[in-house]
């Protein structure tokens, strides 16, 4: 294994001297996803709403609280590490599993070439804090330590002066965790255990003992996020599994690849993105996971039980399982996914244990509910479509993902609505997990072990005075930031649907949509869904398939919108713009696709479809119902300036 944070051809020179990182000192107190927040072809920052927006990351010295949202972030550090183009050393402030894991993989699959790994310490909350630099001189800071010793030495100087910082190498970290005496593993010996297999155990013990485990715990399933196509190291991975003889041991489904695997010539994808795509695809189909292919594997028939022990990539699904369902999933990275689903087996940390699973700050909602959102809510059907509410539960997903700053918090308010479907909690769960890097959150009187005054009175107690109330100002940020593309003279080209997937149930809400009227689709706008072939299959069975399609909806099965990234899907006029009821999609989508994207709710996406619609007006029209139902009462509370 070659020290982090030179290349191999480096490393060979001289294997027992110290190893010293000096670099640009990069430095931000908002962590960032790897995944839709860097190119993992040239290290450039391409997140919108992040204040290292427009930096890179290549050979510098990074430092953030950690990475949050997308599980994918591995996929892009492995692509940073096989490039070249990656940070020399990352400095957290708390562990990052995920992370980590991108680098681990580079290590484990690929120490025979020439690659860069970047040097990856935790300091924690007090000495992240002195890293950072006041004013506009940079801070310079040197690492060193000794090839494969954990101990760290970091030194500051700035204009506050000189400091050091003891920490610990991650990446160097000895394995304590061993299979020794698991259920079903006791009987393999290193002779009737595949290649793949032992490389796959190397993984989940390395990871589990940085993430702090002491222990390993059978699961019960295990959802891959890792069947993306992001680069070559991915492909290389998964067929190298296949070519060692790996098999997963427990039901495994598959998340959304990068192209629908059957009609991709008909949607005018390019060859070489769909062989990629399916390539990626094809292994780990070979690998013995499900033809599954969807972001939302809890709308499948044999989804997750209260307790259940899981391993699920992607973040939406890993929150809603963890939150909505009640199992027991840390927000796994790509690649270890597979490794753990090979081996059967995960640490026994993060909120697999029930400590662990209490939260630790209260974001109140209920002030807000009850003024600025309840005395507009309709009770009819119609009138409720038409209201846009539908927009209000991404914009808190991602306001209280952005609030928690990596804790688990209990959110408070929402149930004073009426009601709260399973949809609505699918759209928070996805905005959640793109700004929280925690896995699990819980709402008063909604989420399952959060039922009862009790039990919410005592989780409130352990949050001590962590404590937030949402303010207008909050949620109304909130919405500018996702609205990001709003300009004068908009014109939707494209609108876009279904990320989540969507389900059976938001089918039938988009007919009843377009069936408010007769009018007929726009010619130059196009309407797409993404949605997993099996939810498609009941729609087929339902009707609703044949009345979408008549409308112009264009259903792509297998794929999502945060892998859909090329004409002609995506416009190529950069001038154009994506309209989505996703904030998901409205917070990725910007750096993805270079467009520009506008946020609605779904009743507004049909309107700016039909033909004899203005879309300014139509858009003006929702946003500015949107804003009178928060702007309606003046009593406001303190506002939080993440955005």
């Amino acid at each position: 294994m070659q020290a982090p944070g030179y290349s191999q051809s480096q490393q060979c020179i001289c294997p027992m001297a110290p190893i010293t990182i000096t670099g640009e000192t990069l430095y931000s107190d908002v962590g960032i996803s790897f995944w839709g927040g860097i190119d993992p072809l040239n290290g450039n920052v391409i997140d919108t709403t992040h204040p290292l927006y427009g930096k890179c990351v290549k050979d510098s010295i990074l430092c953030i609280p950690s990475g949050r949202g997308s599980c994918t972030g591995s996929q892009v550090m492995l692509e940073l590490c096989l490039n070249g183009n990656g940070p020399k050393a990352i400095l957290l402030r708390d562990v990052d599993a995920i992370l980590c894991t991108g680098a681990v993989i580079a290590e484990e699959f690929f120490n025979d070439e020439n690659i860069s790994i970047p040097m990856i310490c935790a300091v924690g909350k007090e000495m992240f804090s002195q890293l950072h630099q006041n004013g506009e001189e940079k801070a310079m800071i040197t690492i060193e330590s000794h090839r494969d010793t954990e101990d760290v030495v970091i030194r500051i100087n700035n204009i506050n002066g000189k400091t050091e910082i003891r920490s610990k190498n991650l990446l160097a970290m000895k394995s304590t965790l061993s299979f020794d005496g698991c259920g079903g593993k006791s009987q393999q010996t290193d002779q009737t255990i595949s290649q793949a297999e032992k490389l796959a155990e190397s993984v989940v013990q390395r990871i589990g003992c940085i993430s702090g485990a002491t222990e390993l715990i059978p699961i019960n399933s295990a959802h891959i996020d890792a069947v993306t196509y992001i680069g070559e190291g991915g492909l290389r991975f998964a067929q190298r599994l296949v070519e060692l003889g790996g098999k997963v041991k427990v039901p495994t489904t598959l998340n959304s690849q990068s192209t629908d695997r059957g009609r991709w010539q008909e949607l005018g994808i390019d060859a070489n993105v769909a062989t990629n795509a399916n390539s990626v695809g094809d292994a780990y189909l070979e690998l013995g996971c499900e033809m599954s292919f969807t972001c939302a594997p809890y709308l499948l028939p044999n989804k997750p039980s209260k307790g259940d022990n899981i391993m699920w990539g992607e973040s939406n699904a890993v929150v809603f399982s963890n939150s909505v369902l009640g199992a027991r999933t840390e927000k796994y990275a790509d690649y270890f996914d597979i490794c753990a689903a090979i081996v059967g087996f995960v640490g026994h940390t993060g909120v697999h244990v029930s400590e662990n699973r209490k939260p630790s700050i209260v974001i109140d909602a209920t002030n807000f509910i009850r003024v600025h959102l309840l005395p507009e809510i309709r009770t009819d059907a119609v009138d409720e479509k038409e209201s846009g509410i539908d927009s209000f539960y991404p914009v808190m997903g991602w306001l209280s993902g952005n609030l928690s700053d990596g804790r688990i918090p209990l959110i408070l308010g929402f149930d004073l609505l009426p009601s709260m479907s399973r949809d609505n909690l699918k759209a928070f769960c996805a905005a959640f997990g793109t700004t929280g890097s925690s896995p699990l959150f819980h709402m008063s009187n909604i989420t399952p072990e959060a039922m009862g005054d009790s039990v919410i009175n005592e989780m409130i107690q352990s949050c001590g005075d962590r404590r937030i109330e949402v303010s207008k100002e909050d949620v109304m940020g909130a919405y500018t930031t996702l609205d990001s593309g709003k300009q004068s003279g908009d014109e939707i080209s494209l609108v876009a649907l279904g990320n989540p997937h969507l389900s059976v149930e938001e089918m039938k809400d988009l007919i009843d949509i377009i069936s408010l009227d007769d009018r007929p689709k726009h010619d130059n706008v196009k309407v797409v869904a993404t949605l997993g072939r099996q939810i498609q299959s009941k729609g087929d069975r339902l009707g609703y398939t044949k009345r979408l399609e008549d409308f112009g909806v264009t259903l792509i099965n297998d794929t999502c919108w945060c892998m859909l990234l090329h004409p002609p899907i995506i416009p190529s006029n950069p001038s154009a713009k994506i309209l989505t009821n996703s904030g998901k999609y409205a917070h990725y989508g910007p750096g993805l696709t270079n467009c520009s994207i506008r946020f609605g709710s779904m009743y507004q996406c049909i309107e700016a479809a039909k033909s004899d619609c203005k879309l300014d007006d139509v858009h003006e029209e929702i946003e500015m119902r949107f804003m009178f139902m928060i702007m309606t009462n003046e009593k406001t509370s303190s506002s939080h300036q993440w955005y």
